[in-house]
């Protein structure tokens, strides 16, 4: 009864003003995202395929046993469905393969990218072209990423941490390109079903790369650190999924810079770690590249 009040509310005040309702749902959703990065990384996963897996398939019964009545063949709808989360599947396996190897904060830092990656493939689609200042505000924002990838020759471990970087890079690029897809699929489908079909997709890439990998680990709680892990990027999945729905991703996408936020703050008061002076310097570029697009969109509109 309570649940059911609760949704009542949420589709009223998405009936009020929607674009403030895919906000709160987007700033919600990153901080849920946070949390799912910071058990991630918490519980030193190494197989990264094994552990993206485990999530998939414990989110996929908790999402049966809530929601089998539901329609999860909505219809002309389960082509975009599979292909967007097949995107977004893939580029989480970049995601968190870079994690392994850069703090979090990095890791958001870079990702949130993703706000400009978004709308040139937009702009791509629509055949429109890319005007001179998007791509200043692009280059603004690869500046910034350098400056976090901080290169140093002389460390041993320095390619595998350029590597990470670029992994997370290729990530917000390939979840761009789903990401901007969503919108099609329409506010009439369920946000639990999306995630559904993003957890079914994301076994089927796993399943794939794991027959590369063949290794499997086990520690003590590992099952309990794989539940936190799932609720909290079920959490973060229903809410994201549900505000790139109801409006096209370009007009949410950047406040995903608020993971980036989040993550600064559990990287420091968890792990003890913070970003160095080029990290905040390069986020600060990647951010002001960021909503220097924004206001440039607004001035057209």
């Amino acid at each position: 009864m309570v649940w059911n009040n609760f949704l009542d509310r949420l589709q009223t005040l998405e009936q009020q003003n929607i674009q403030h309702a895919s906000i709160g749902y987007m700033l919600a959703a990153c901080f849920f995202h946070s949390l799912q990065f910071t058990a991630y990384k918490y519980a030193h996963f190494t197989i990264v395929t094994q552990a993206l897996f485990c999530r998939a398939f414990l989110t996929l019964v908790i999402l049966f046993f809530g929601q089998y009545k539901q329609d999860f063949y909505p219809k002309d709808k389960v082509h975009i469905l599979f292909f967007s989360q097949l995107l977004v599947a893939i580029g989480a396996s970049f995601l968190f393969y870079g994690i392994l190897y850069i703090t979090t904060s990095e890791a958001a830092v870079i990702n949130s990218t993703t706000a400009i990656w978004s709308q040139i493939i937009s702009l791509i689609v629509n055949k429109e072209p890319i005007t001179k200042s998007r791509m200043i505000n692009t280059v603004i924002c690869i500046i910034g990423i350098v400056l976090i990838v901080n290169p140093k020759i002389s460390q041993d471990n320095d390619m595998q941490r350029i590597m990470a970087c670029l992994s997370v890079l290729v990530c917000s690029i390939i979840q761009a390109a789903g990401f901007s897809r969503l919108k099609q699929i329409g506010k009439d489908v369920r946000p639990t079903i999306t995630t559904f079909y993003f957890h079914i997709a994301t076994i089927f890439v796993m399943s794939v790369q794991h027959q590369y990998v063949a290794v499997f680990e086990y520690f003590d709680y590992y099952f309990l650190y794989i539940l936190a892990y799932a609720l909290f990027s079920l959490s973060g999945h229903l809410l994201q999924f549900r505000a790139q729905t109801i409006v096209s991703y370009e007009k949410i996408c950047n406040y995903q810079f608020s993971s980036m936020i989040y993550q600064i703050f559990m990287d420091y008061f968890i792990f003890g770690k913070i970003l160095s002076i080029q990290g905040f310097l390069g986020g600060g570029l990647i951010v002001f590249g960021i909503f220097k697009q924004v206001q440039e969109d607004r001035k057209i509109k």
